[in-house]
């Protein structure tokens, strides 16, 4: 095997060693019009280091395995993982693991109908289990083209998620299951300035079916710099929004990060 491929390997088994649990949203955007018709295999990892008066400690990766199969079918499998430590102390140790189906109808207009099955839990967040399964239809509204691209799309899914018991504010809240349906209005966005350069941006919506006060937001814009065909540094913030969330005290998360990613 490739020298080169070994220690990326090796990379990825550090970086998803450091934790055994999710983050909801997992997002592949950025390496969408990299996977063709072969294999590819995307690493990405961040991190940031503070010590001082406070100490901190954060690593964050994604691993995704694409291929494109007779020009039509789009097979993603994506893995994601948050390992932080405040003062010495684990804070928030999540990952989750997704398989995503993209079939193009309209391969022309890239028209596709989706498909994906998500499980995952989250330390910070108290989910003992997130699992979810769903679909849609995703269209590109702007025609395609090399400076980018404007994509919506609708759809709903099957969430099941599981909490503990913990106490907050000398409130006792007993453990509890979820089972909803909840619908999705998706927005994905491509701009590319020049051959190294290009911004991406993803916007989740997700609204349960039968009370849509209930719902949840997530933002994530990249702004990527190409190195090589192999070789990216890119800048992401992401930003989630929950109208009712479970722990009252994190109904709203933002993050700032730089990282490398590394395809094959």
């Amino acid at each position: 095997m490739n020298k080169k491929i070994i220690i990326v390997l090796l990379i990825s088994l550090v970086f998803f060693g450091f934790t055994s649990n999710s983050q909801t949203v997992i997002n592949t955007e950025s390496n969408l019009n990299k996977i063709d018709s072969t294999f590819h295999l995307f690493i990405d990892g961040m991190g940031d280091y503070k010590k001082g008066n406070l100490d901190f400690f954060m690593i964050k990766s994604n691993l995704t395995i694409g291929s494109r199969v007779k020009e039509k079918n789009l097979l993603r499998l994506t893995f994601s993982n948050n390992y932080q430590k405040f003062n010495g102390n684990p804070f928030k140790n999540a990952i989750s693991g997704q398989m995503r189906h993209n079939y193009f109808y309209n391969v022309e207009k890239h028209h596709s109908i989706f498909s994906f099955i998500q499980i995952g839990k989250s330390m910070r967040s108290l989910i003992d289990r997130r699992f979810l399964v769903g679909g849609g239809v995703r269209k590109r509204i702007t025609p395609s083209k090399n400076t980018g691209y404007f994509d919506i799309a609708i759809g709903a899914f099957y969430e099941n998620e599981s909490y503990p018991s913990y106490k907050f504010q000398e409130v006792e809240f007993i453990p509890k299951t979820y089972n909803n349906l909840r619908l999705t209005l998706n927005v994905f966005t491509r701009l590319k300035f020049n051959t190294h350069w290009n911004l991406v941006t993803v916007m989740y919506s997700q609204w349960k079916s039968n009370r849509l006060k209930n719902y949840r937001i997530f933002f994530d814009t990249t702004l990527n710099y190409i190195i090589s065909k192999k070789a990216t540094i890119f800048l992401k913030f992401n930003a989630r929004v929950q109208s009712e969330p479970y722990i009252p005290f994190i109904a709203n998360e933002t993050d700032t990060l730089l990282g490398f990613r590394v395809s094959i």
